[in-house]
């Protein structure tokens, strides 16, 4: 049996709307978002979105809920199942392996949730490629102008927003009082 954690605030609509799942599997989609509620209402997903409003409230709402389950289940149980997560939040990917391998568990990441996730382990990279937040970040040393960067790391903007939003929710960037079109790093980085 697959346990599938989607975090849907991550990936967005149309990475959920593609989720192949059978029957048997749980699929627990975390979201506020009425659109994706309607994706799993149609799918048969378990849509989860009872949690706080605010940064990381939805990845705190994921691994409380893996934990749960991986302590509802017996230890043979443990071993016939298998734990997806379809993120590409880098922090949450952290926590979900590594309470997975504390609890003996198969993980499985898809950091690309448009392919099939495959039933291998996590292995960290040395020197991973920067991630497109950590590019939008280091061009936040100074004042900037969000389509100044954008145009610079060229980049669709449906991807670009996706990643601003996170540094802004993750407070790692802030507006420049005087200009809402200009952003920098925040001063408690």
């Amino acid at each position: 049996m697959r346990f599938i954690f989607v975090d849907a605030e991550n990936i967005g609509l149309k990475e959920v709307e593609a989720i192949n799942a059978s029957i048997s599997d749980k699929v627990l989609v975390f979201s506020k978002n009425d659109a994706i509620k309607s994706v799993c209402e149609r799918k048969l997903f378990l849509l989860n979105s009872s949690y706080p409003t605010g940064p990381n409230q939805a990845d705190f709402y994921i691994i409380g809920n893996l934990v749960g389950i991986i302590a509802s289940i017996t230890e043979q149980q443990r071993t016939a199942c298998q734990f997806v997560l379809y993120s590409q939040d880098n922090s949450l990917v952290t926590a979900f392996s590594f309470q997975c391998k504390l609890h003996k568990v198969q993980c499985i990441i898809s950091l690309e949730p448009k392919e099939k996730p495959k039933a291998q382990p996590v292995i960290e990279q040395k020197n991973p490629a920067p991630t497109l937040e950590q590019q939008i970040f280091e061009h936040f040393k100074s004042e900037t102008k969000t389509e100044t960067v954008r145009k610079k790391l060229k980049q669709p903007k449906s991807d670009f927003t996706r990643a601003l939003n996170n540094l802004i929710n993750s407070n790692k960037i802030q507006r420049v009082s005087k200009n809402k079109k200009t952003w920098i790093r925040a001063k408690c980085m």
